[in-house]
């Protein structure tokens, strides 16, 4: 089970790399500093080697507190949902051409690219963080699916709010904007999702 859990974490850094990629292009944000610059393509690397490492110091430091390796984990795959609600939205935007301030055309971006990013978090949380042993249940499913349609909701609202709040006072691009709202949504987002996978989807 270690050794998969290895191979969890690298594959979850090569699927980060891939929507950070996405993002990055989509903000039209390098990877320079201090006049040192790397291509996009190296996330492809850089990102399953640094959360492998991540992963081996955390079950190190947490072997015999479940909880806490538990939240490792989450926060694993929490920053792959980032991206890929991050990446796919922007994406969206732009290949429809749709303002971020438009409301009603924002919305159904915002709600796919949330109910993808969704998706990919149950099905890693369920088979990763949480190790779920027991066969699906129709229960167990509709449970998921309310804790899900929660998130979902305080995620689409908090986006909303904060592009029509930032949109309003900064000169941001639309791209910019919409990133800074999906973080903080996300954010919110998935305290909620840990907390209902823990205690309700997932209890012991």
């Amino acid at each position: 089970m270690f050794k998969k859990d290895y191979l969890y974490a690298g594959v979850i850094g090569l699927i980060t790399a891939f929507f950070g990629r996405l993002l990055l292009i989509n903000n039209e944000v390098t990877l320079a500093y201090g006049g040192f610059s790397l291509p996009l393509w190296s996330l492809f690397a850089i990102l399953p080697i640094a959360e492998f490492i991540a992963y081996i110091i955390a079950s190190k430091l947490f072997s015999h507190i479940l909880f806490l390796k538990q939240l490792g984990r989450f926060g694993i795959v929490g920053l792959m949902n980032v991206c890929v609600d991050i990446g796919i939205a922007t994406t969206l935007r732009r290949a429809y051409g749709i303002d971020p301030l438009n409301t009603i055309d924002m919305l159904p971006i915002l709600i796919v690219a949330s109910s993808i990013a969704i998706v990919n978090s149950y099905f890693w949380q369920r088979m990763w963080t949480f190790a779920e042993k027991a066969p699906p249940t129709r229960k167990g499913f509709l449970v998921f699916v309310i804790v899900t349609l929660i998130g979902l909701g305080l995620n689409t609202v908090v986006s909303v709010a904060i592009i029509q709040g930032v949109g309003a006072l900064s000169a941001l691009s639309a791209d910019r904007i919409l990133t800074i709202s999906k973080i903080a949504a996300t954010a919110i987002s998935l305290f909620w999702n840990f907390l209902g996978y823990k205690f309700i989807v997932f209890k012991e």
